[in-house]
């Protein structure tokens, strides 16, 4: 896929958000739900045990959409703001390094949505095709557990994204009706809240 291939796509099937996953749940409120890592909505690890329920059931949620050997996008990012300098790409996190990214054109945040964004933020996109293997992704999945990534995951066949974020999962799907489906096999992992954060 190429970033021309990848910005078609997008646009076509969430034209109403950009790729950063904290805007899904927003963008797309009638396809979302989430879900959590951790027995009584539990945000880190505290040990083993902890670890072992939170990549289970994280690994059965994207081996439920995406199905074992089926291709998919990771998609991850790099935020810059005018005048300050992080020195760590993101792209050199130990769990990621080994892929090839291709990059997209920065994304000015501020022209995008100018009541949440500043002048002079910038977003730079990067995403590589891989293929979904149970647990063969444990090492991004505890980066992002532990807040040192963030990543999300496209399947370009059953057109859902998946967020994994530092305490659980943000899921879009193809509809509401197919969202109702898997809310509901998914019930237990489900957060008590009336508004399901």
């Amino acid at each position: 896929m190429t970033a021309e291939e990848f910005k078609i796509f997008w646009t076509s099937n969430y034209p109403d958000t950009i790729p950063i996953g904290h805007h899904f749940r927003h963008d797309y409120a009638d396809r979302w739900f989430r879900i959590h890592s951790l027995p009584d909505s539990r945000r880190y690890p505290s040990g083993p045990k902890d670890w072992d329920i939170l990549l289970s059931r994280q690994n059965i949620i994207l081996t439920d959409l995406f199905t074992n050997g089926s291709p998919f996008v990771l998609v991850t990012g790099e935020f810059y703001i005018e005048g300050y300098t992080d020195s760590s790409a993101t792209n050199e996190t130990a769990s990621v390094k080994p892929f090839a990214f291709t990059r997209l054109e920065p994304i000015d945040l501020h022209l995008h949505d100018p009541v949440n964004y500043e002048k002079g933020q910038i977003y730079t996109l990067m995403f590589t095709e891989q293929v979904w293997s149970h647990h063969k992704y444990d090492e991004i999945l505890r980066d992002v557990a532990e807040d040192n990534l963030r990543v999300f995951f496209v399947s370009i066949c059953n057109n859902c994204i998946v967020a994994p974020y530092d305490g659980g999962m943000d899921i879009i799907l193809r509809d509401s009706s197919t969202r109702d489906l898997y809310k509901e096999r998914y019930r237990q992992w489900l957060s008590s809240r009336e508004d399901g954060l």
